[in-house]
């Protein structure tokens, strides 16, 4: 992401030193006519921007100065996963999806775009940053370990995460689910740029990581937490979803065990959970290493 109009933004940072609290809150971007509410901070160091929850509306956040660290907290009000995003590190954002307790701490002077309703993918037209609507669907295939960096490495995927997908407790945590008395799978959240890859090609290469007709069992791995499925956000991906189905069950003669659902709920996993591959490059996968290569040079035809 471009730095943009720097000098507005360091005259908002130089506002943060000014005052404990958010000293600039408004529209940021007016021209842009959707859903989507654009608030640019300004915040001083030590500011701290309690924890909250927003009933009906993801949440994002966008780093365009400074450094922010940003924590989800389950009921019990102790810290579920905590990242910082700043420009320097190139962690330029975290989403925040409905419902879910967070809270903000700022380490510097800084300037935030906030934005409800979850865009995230940023582009600058004319040097004005706008945000465009990303699209995500949730998939299940086995342990999320391997399944995250296999989805990682598909051009189009922008951003991926891990956690517990359709359960009936709140907030689990990965102990709890690893029992199979909480009805979570595990899951990855795969958020993706429309205008680089369908999601037509993402199913497609979903079932290329998984066994589609083995119940509760991925490689070595068993257990309801291991169940396969696609769970959607948004009515119109099922033809999408149906079509994909339909065809890789001509080549089957079992039918298959992956469950196509709406997503009823889904709670990140902890913090060492995700980008696990990436932090243990030899650490444990059920999937194998050329896996992975496939899916960085698989292209999708146009």
């Amino acid at each position: 992401m471009k730095i943009i109009d720097e000098t507005l933004l360091t005259q908002v940072a130089d506002e943060a030193k000014k005052s404990p609290r958010l000293r600039m809150n408004y529209n940021f971007h007016q021209s842009l006519q959707d859903k989507c509410h654009r608030f640019l901070n300004a915040l001083e160091p030590g500011t701290f921007i309690h924890v909250h929850h927003h009933p009906d509306k993801d949440e994002t956040f966008v780093i365009l100065k400074g450094k922010v660290r940003v924590s989800t907290y389950n009921d019990q009000g102790a810290v579920a996963a905590s990242c910082v995003i700043s420009p320097d590190s190139g962690t330029y954002g975290v989403d925040i999806p409905k419902n879910v307790w967070h809270g903000l701490e700022c380490l510097e002077p800084s300037v935030l775009l906030e934005c409800k309703a979850g865009p995230f993918v940023e582009h600058e037209v004319d040097g004005i940053l706008e945000l465009k609507d990303g699209k995500d669907i949730y998939l299940a295939g086995g342990c999320f370990w391997g399944t995250e960096h296999y989805f990682k490495q598909i051009e189009g995927v922008v951003e991926t995460s891990v956690g517990f997908a359709n359960g009936h407790t709140a907030s689990p945590t990965y102990k709890e689910v690893y029992t199979d008395t909480t009805g979570y799978a595990e899951t990855v959240h795969v958020k993706y740029d429309p205008d680089v890859v369908s999601l037509e090609f993402l199913l497609q290469m979903f079932f290329r990581a998984i066994d589609p007709t083995s119940l509760n069992k991925q490689g070595h791995d068993e257990g309801t937490r291991y169940r396969t499925g696609i769970y959607y956000t948004n009515a119109e991906d099922l033809p999408t979803i149906e079509k994909v189905f339909a065809e890789v069950q001509k080549e089957y003669k079992d039918p298959l065990c992956v469950e196509k659902l709406p997503l009823q709920n889904y709670y990140s996993a902890e913090e060492y959970h995700q980008d696990y591959l990436d932090k243990n490059p030899t650490g444990y996968c059920h999937l194998p290493q050329s896996l992975f290569e496939f899916a960085r040079q698989a292209k999708e035809k146009k």
